[in-house]
């Protein structure tokens, strides 16, 4: 965007020039072929950001329509793995085969007891 921005004040302070020296020209026709050149470039300048814009929107809506895209597709996987989780069992082996990790069976292990809580002693003078 930063970009964009440079490019639109240098068209415009190229724009000013020329507009500015135009008025001059019979007094310095040297310059005639730099307006001329000036000119050409501000209208292609100005062309080229235009496509620039519109490359942009359509990005933008591409994007857009990518993300719907992932939305649709991820709420579909979840409705898939759900009926499949619930045909075969959470820890069934054969989820592995489309993609979807089991629950791990068994116990988790034996639990910890937490330690009593050491009470400060106070201080003996």
């Amino acid at each position: 965007m930063r970009k964009a921005l440079v490019f639109a004040k240098r068209t415009n302070t190229w724009e000013l020039i020329s507009a500015n020296l135009k008025p001059h020209l019979a007094e310095m026709p040297y310059l005639q072929d730099i307006v001329t050149a000036l000119d050409g470039l501000v209208t292609q300048g100005k062309s080229l950001d235009t496509a620039q814009e519109v490359a942009r929107g359509q990005l933008q809506d591409a994007v857009h329509k990518r993300q719907e895209l992932e939305k649709q597709g991820e709420s579909l996987r979840r409705r898939a793995e759900a009926h499949l989780r619930g045909s075969f069992g959470f820890t069934s082996d054969d989820l592995v085969k489309f993609g979807i990790r089991p629950r791990k069976s068994g116990s988790r292990g034996p639990r910890q007891k937490k330690p009593p809580a050491e009470t400060p002693q106070p201080a003996v003078k």
